[in-house]
């Protein structure tokens, strides 16, 4: 079962760019699954997909960085975890260096590991989204 905030079009739009991303940077399925599982395969282009995915979906400011508002206004739909990612944001967007791709990676995975709820609470595939540990 799926989070009632998460609607039929969010499920098209997010496959739509989660297909766009996966083209573009040519990142193998099996290294999203192995995020989905908990692993962080090192590859470039796993590293890029993640960029492509903050590009998409609006997360990214004019300096194409993260934007903490970007973020926040994306999650504004499950207002209960705003602290959270307040707080993983904060802390992990000055760990994340080196170019765009490397720093998206980096900022995900500290992320993934600071606030596992909210990363693990939607995950995106070529099927959309789909909820985790459901």
């Amino acid at each position: 079962t799926r989070p009632s905030f998460v609607s039929d079009q969010m499920i098209a739009t997010a496959a739509s760019v989660v297909n766009a991303c996966q083209t573009q940077t040519g990142v193998a399925t099996a290294d999203i699954e192995a995020v989905r599982n908990g692993q962080w395969p090192e590859t470039r282009q796993l590293k890029c997909y993640m960029y492509c995915l903050w590009e998409q979906f609006g997360l990214v400011d004019d300096k194409r960085e993260l934007s903490l508002n970007g973020m926040l206004t994306f999650f504004q739909r499950i207002p209960a975890y705003r602290a959270e990612v307040e707080k993983a944001i904060s802390e992990c967007k000055g760990i994340a260096k080196g170019d765009n791709c490397e720093y998206a990676y980096a900022f995900n995975k500290c992320y993934a590991e600071l606030s596992p709820r909210v990363s693990d609470f939607v995950l995106f595939n070529r099927n959309g989204l789909s909820s985790s540990h459901a």
